[in-house]
């Protein structure tokens, strides 16, 4: 697996797109998904992003360029893994993730759904699979240790199966407090349409291993929290 490194950053390029995404605002001929998402106002803030966080991503030959697909990511206090996730796949692909977790209540709701968010709901999971969009679900929180993936539930795959959709395993390997973060994207996994139960249980600890290796081979040691 070769390391890709980031996007670099091109102020002109980033100046002009975010002149043009303001002024589109300002005369109103943006548009909003039927999901909330709206490209502009990512493109406006990008610039903010660039300098919060600076990500290299390794295994980009991963993500899939088109169709659906769910990417299975770690988290630990979960303020930065997602953020950090969508803008390194927009990076490495110029695809949009739609990250499972938004809260189904304003005004926070409402907001994240224009950056991507999502209502954690295996029907609204579905449809955008089936839209061939790109899935970011969070497994559980590891507060106590960063270099342990977190748990992953057959629920929190289900769509996928159903849908038939590949599960990428993504390492997101970082300090929360930190600039410098590195995505460590693995091989998709294939669930088998209409899998029985066994099946399901195997593809959810095969993506967690995954994780889980991605994160101990892309981890330096540090006793930093």
């Amino acid at each position: 697996m070769s390391a890709f490194p980031s996007v670099p950053f091109e102020a002109p390029s980033v100046a002009r797109a975010t002149a043009s995404a303001v002024r589109r605002r300002l005369s109103g001929d943006y548009d909003v998904d039927e999901w909330g998402l709206d490209p502009d106002l990512i493109s406006t803030f990008d610039p903010l992003f660039a300098l919060r966080w600076s990500i290299r991503v390794v295994g980009t030959e991963n993500l899939p360029t088109i169709g659906g697909a769910l990417l299975v990511f770690n988290r630990r206090l979960g303020i930065s893994e997602p953020w950090v996730v969508a803008r390194g796949v927009r990076q490495a692909t110029g695809r949009f993730v739609r990250t499972v977790g938004a809260p189904d209540h304003a005004p926070v709701g409402p907001v994240l759904r224009r950056f991507g968010g999502v209502l954690d709901r295996p029907d609204e999971v579905s449809g955008l699979l089936g839209a061939g969009q790109l899935v970011g679900m969070p497994m559980g929180r590891d507060v106590i240790n960063r270099e342990h993936a977190g748990a992953l539930h057959v629920a929190r795959v289900r769509a996928a199966i159903d849908r038939g959709c590949p599960v990428v395993p993504v390492a997101a390997v970082g300090r929360e407090l930190g600039r410098e973060w590195k995505l460590v994207i693995g091989a998709p996994v294939a669930p088998r349409r209409k899998a029985g139960p066994l099946a399901a249980a195997e593809l959810v600890e095969a993506t967690r291993a995954a994780v889980q290796l991605q994160l101990d081979d892309g981890q330096s040691a540090s006793w930093w929290w």
